[in-house]
């Protein structure tokens, strides 16, 4: 990845790694990072023993500061994740806010790909793709005929439905949802404030990711971890991407639209699917 920034956003990098582990249920289990100290060279200027710090760890520091300021202080954002991991490509996309209201899409493989709303993290809507759909019945034929009518009959009530999830204790929601949380306070509350005091973070010269002019935050390669992160070169310095590599799994992840309203709203009655109705085991509705 070329040039590479090292203890600082290896700090910074892990913990926000972290942070997306928490956030997607796709994800992988990665550890954080180790910071350590930087050796640089002491020289006597202005009367006492001061660090030269370069200009580009300087306003790497700068940018670092004010971007997770930022993140942390929003209202509400997109988060995007892709992940490559050892039970394929993954991917989740949710537009949260503070009040938990969150939308979004997921796919965590050919049986677990669709759309979500959540409501001011209390009712939740799952939709799953006639793909997903088609998946599930596969995987049911190969359990007996039982199993299979009794996931034909049930997948054919839940085309094009939202499910309504039951919330609370025995609710059955943790076994059904594709994502761990649309809980913007927690996810935003696990992010590093600023850069710690040894931390050195370079910021690299502009260049474009996802659309956008970004200036690169990159971290050292350290065996078989990379991250780099991105903010936006324009404007203020918001957090735009990030990108991490470790023991062959990587990771991506988007954040954008940045105070923006979050649209979750109950679908019609006609388009929901109450699976605490369709009978035993509502949290196990499709399960083979």
């Amino acid at each position: 990845m070329g040039n590479r920034v090292r203890t600082g956003a290896r700090a910074a990098g892990g913990r926000l790694r972290r942070t997306a582990v928490c956030a997607v249920a796709v994800s992988a289990a990665v550890g954080g990072l180790a910071s350590c100290g930087t050796d640089r060279e002491v020289t006597y200027a202005g009367g006492s023993l001061e660090k030269l710090v370069p200009e580009d760890e300087k306003r790497g520091r700068e940018l670092a500061t004010e971007a997770m300021t930022l993140f942390r202080d929003t209202e509400s954002v997109r988060i995007a994740v892709e992940m490559n991991t050892p039970k394929g490509h993954q991917k989740v996309s949710l537009h949260v806010d503070r009040e938990s209201n969150c939308t979004g899409t997921f796919d965590a493989g050919p049986a677990q790909r669709g759309d979500l709303i959540m409501i001011a993290g209390g009712s939740t809507y799952v939709r799953f793709s006639e793909s997903a759909l088609a998946e599930i019945r596969r995987m049911a034929a190969g359990r007996g005929p039982e199993t299979a009518a009794r996931v034909r009959e049930r997948t054919a009530l839940a085309s094009g439905k939202y499910l309504k999830i039951p919330t609370g204790p025995g609710g059955g929601a943790r076994r059904v949802m594709p994502v761990n949380s649309c809980d913007l306070d927690k996810f935003t509350h696990a992010m590093p404030g600023s850069p710690g005091p040894d931390d050195v973070i370079k910021a690299l010269p502009e260049t474009r990711r996802h659309g956008k002019a970004v200036i690169p935050l990159v971290e050292d390669k350290e065996g078989d971890k990379t991250t780099s992160v991105y903010v936006a070169a324009k404007g203020k310095p918001y957090l735009v991407g990030f990108e991490a590599e470790e023991n062959g799994e990587i990771m991506t992840m988007r954040m954008s639209e940045y105070g923006e309203p979050v649209s979750a709203v109950a679908p019609a009655a006609a388009e929901t699917l109450d699976i605490s109705e369709v009978g035993p085991g509502g949290g196990g509705l499709f399960e083979v």
